[in-house]
């Protein structure tokens, strides 16, 4: 008897002495570029949160996480995601609903619409126009006023100052503009048509022509530090890259389409309190409040917003005229026939009534396929 409790002695004394073993780090699958990511680990250490972040690149970003949760092995706690990619995740039932105490925090409108139930937002995008704020705002938002303002601004040194890229994203306004949407119905009518001619006709007059594929951001940004654009149509994404953010201003483009990251647990993950936990911290006020600061990104929670920088408050209140996209599944996809026809007109490639056609059969079949 004594022999047995002085073994139990020796291992509770053992025990006493050894360090309490680390937590797992939450799993987080994300598309933060390399700077968010930097901002991402260093909140997370400040705030003691053992985190294992994990980099899906963007354009493959919904094929590769659908084709995760679909097999249901090694899933992470939290993935990020883009909204356009939700619907498609919740029709397969591959999501975990958002616990009440999350759902009822102070998110804007805006932010709560994208959500739907089974995802945390946390930023608020889409597109607006950036100009300095020497520069006077476009008479109003719609796109005839945004054109005219650049060409009042052209000039020897900024010939083509109007950025826009040759991509369906940035097509969403003036196939609005002509009653059209991103839609299989939406694109039927001569508004799809007269859209396309207006837009391909910008490249080269108002705006530069574009570079090459895969070369866009870097080149928008080259020129607008060059002060060749005076008017540039793009997002928060673009925003927070740039220096003396102080001299710019804001504007809402009318039909512009706006979007968010979401956070999401997959029904798959080994540890999805964990999963809420790491969503709950990203969408605090003072994290929150720290993205906004770095990168220009606009909070999704009211508290967060009314601290965030005056340029990040200027970008919400103009991306409250714009809309969102249709949601259906299959609006992520419908981008990949749009693209390819812009970028055929504008290269003269193929006339805008054979690049229409071929959208509207593309976007048929689409929609005769099933859904996921």
């Amino acid at each position: 008897m004594v022999r047995s409790r002085l073994v139990w002695l020796a291992l509770i004394a053992g025990a006493c002495g050894r360090e309490p073993a680390a937590p797992a780090p939450i799993r987080f699958l994300h598309t933060f570029g390399p700077e968010e990511t930097e901002l991402l680990n260093r909140v997370m250490a400040e705030r003691r949160i053992a985190v294992d972040p994990q980099l899906v690149p963007f354009a493959r970003g919904q094929q590769v996480i659908g084709e995760m949760l679909r097999a249901g092995v090694d899933c992470p706690d939290l993935i990020r995601i883009d909204a356009t990619w939700l619907l498609a995740f919740v029709a397969g039932d591959l999501l975990l609903p958002v616990p009440e105490a999350l759902a009822k925090l102070d998110w804007t409108p805006e932010a709560a619409a994208l959500g739907g139930g089974h995802a945390v937002p946390q930023t608020v995008d889409g597109l607006v126009v950036v100009r300095e704020r020497s520069r006077p705002a476009p008479a109003s938002a719609a796109i005839t006023d945004l054109i005219a303002a650049a060409r009042a601004a052209s000039g020897p040194a900024s010939q083509h100052p109007l950025g826009v890229r040759v991509d369906g994203y940035w097509f969403m306004p003036w196939l609005r503009a002509e009653g059209g949407e991103l839609s299989p119905e939406g694109i039927d009518g001569d508004g799809a048509l007269r859209a396309l001619r207006a837009f391909a006709a910008l490249f080269g007059d108002v705006v530069p022509r574009p570079p090459p594929a895969g070369s866009e951001a870097p080149e928008e940004q080259r020129r607008w530090q060059a002060r060749e654009l005076a008017y540039w149509v793009t997002g928060p994404w673009q925003i927070g890259v740039l220096p003396d953010r102080e001299r710019l201003a804001v504007s809402a483009l009318a039909g512009a389409p706006r979007g968010g990251q979401l956070l999401v647990v997959p029904r798959c993950a080994r540890r999805p309190a964990e999963g809420w936990r790491l969503a709950r911290e990203l969408t605090e006020v003072a994290v929150a409040v720290k993205f906004a600061e770095g990168f220009s990104t606009v909070p999704t929670r009211e508290a967060a917003l009314a601290r965030a920088p005056a340029l990040v408050g200027a970008t919400y209140r103009a991306l409250q005229a714009s809309r969102p996209l249709p949601r259906d599944a299959r609006t992520p996809l419908l981008f990949d026939d749009l693209n390819a026809a812009l970028a055929a007109v504008v290269a003269h490639d193929a006339t805008a009534e054979e690049a229409i056609a071929g959208v509207r059969r593309g976007w048929k079949r689409l929609s005769r396929a099933p859904r996921e």
